[in-house]
């Protein structure tokens, strides 16, 4: 199978200094134009889907493979990309399931890493970082769990509240550069850009 593209989905690691009321509109737009596009591949809905090569793991009584892939699918409504891991019958693939979704990462070796703890558990181990939503609980009768590699739940809070604050600048941005046209001494200079929190990635590592 082909190697796909490039993920177009990417969480920005900052927004970039702008010197033109133009561009800022056009920095605001972008990431919120990414984050319209990931309940798109969330919905469960019918989807046309190109996948990159999947990395399989087997699981120990060889019933099962884990396959984890990067994954850009179109629907009536959208297009979007991410991080998925699928299980699949090892001598039936048609019974498969799409248990886990996570955002494209900037690195390859931030993509979940696959554990069988038993014949019937599936471990997924991501970055502490990942935005990483709960996987499905289990599916026929394999359980699957989501672990953090150097487990910082103080970390990612913070995370969280950077990324809320740069969504709420973004829209302050927006009202600016629109008060700017009506009135440009008015408006005053640009809002402040959140500052970004130092935090540690917390790879995974093996």
């Amino acid at each position: 199978m082909t190697p796909i593209a490039k993920s177009v989905w990417r969480w920005p690691h900052c927004v970039a200094s702008v010197r033109n009321a133009a561009s800022v509109r056009n920095a605001a737009l972008l990431p919120a134009m990414a984050l319209l596009l990931w309940p798109v591949f969330a919905q469960g809905a019918e989807q046309v889907c190109d996948r990159s090569e999947s990395r399989l793991t087997p699981s120990p009584d060889g019933v099962w493979v884990a396959k984890v892939q990067e994954e850009v699918c179109t629907t009536a409504t959208g297009a979007a990309a991410g991080i998925t891991v699928i299980i699949e019958a090892s001598h039936d693939e048609q019974r498969s399931k799409r248990v886990f979704i996570m955002p494209v990462p900037r690195s390859r070796d931030d993509w979940p890493r696959v554990r069988w703890v038993s014949a019937a558990e599936l471990e997924l181990r991501v970055a502490n970082l990942s935005e990483a939503a709960p996987p499905e609980p289990q599916f026929e009768g394999v359980r699957i769990a989501l672990a953090y590699c150097n487990d910082n739940p103080q970390q990612r809070a913070q995370l969280a509240a950077y990324k809320s604050a740069v969504k709420q600048w973004q829209k302050d941005v927006g009202a600016w550069v629109k008060l700017r046209k009506e009135d440009a001494a008015a408006a005053g200079t640009m809002p402040p850009k959140p500052v970004e929190p130092v935090l540690s990635a917390g790879r995974c590592t093996d």
